[in-house]
């Protein structure tokens, strides 16, 4: 665990899977195939059972509601941001906290007391990956997709800006 400062505010950052609580890893690990599939499986799960029952009831209007509403939610919300935050924010401890606190209400206030203080992206993502990469046996998949999608996203942006740079220019 290393001290760390985000404003004026000391926080505790955990190294790797070895400090942090059974409980708690749950949760991050959750948060964190979030931010790569951009899908809240818990969300998705109440959304789906919300569903059947107006399907099963042949309310198709209000079933085909449910999935646009949990497709707006996943649109307008930014999950895959968000996820990404909620797991620094689970491996980024205040002084005492307790780490069997999962409370979503806890989480958001602590991220806004973060974002408040100067939290940057940078060190979000820098802290999740080096957590990341320090439990391999543990998130060792994570690692992997992740450098397949910066591999896919180079590619593809490098293809993108070969073609747009081969187009003729407009007069």
């Amino acid at each position: 665990m290393k001290e760390m400062t985000i404003g004026e505010q000391t926080y505790y950052l955990l190294d790797s899977v070895n400090e942090i609580n059974d409980k708690r890893f749950t949760f991050f690990k959750m948060y964190l195939l979030q931010s790569l599939e951009g899908i809240d499986r818990p969300l998705f799960k109440d959304t789906m059972e919300r569903a059947m029952g107006h399907f099963n009831k042949q309310r198709w209007v209000q079933a085909w509601g449910e999935f646009e509403n949990y497709h707006h939610s996943i649109e307008y919300e930014k999950y895959n941001e968000d996820a990404l935050t909620k797991c620094f924010a689970l491996i980024c401890l205040e002084e005492g906290e307790d780490q069997l606190n999962l409370d979503e209400e806890f989480l958001n206030k602590k991220i806004a007391k973060m974002h408040e203080n100067g939290l940057t992206r940078g060190t979000v993502e820098e802290s999740v990956e080096n957590f990341s990469k320090a439990s391999p046996r543990s998130l060792g998949n994570y690692s992997l997709m992740l450098e397949e999608v910066i591999a896919n996203f180079d590619e593809i942006l490098s293809s993108g800006l070969i073609d747009s740079l081969n187009e003729p220019t407009p007069k």
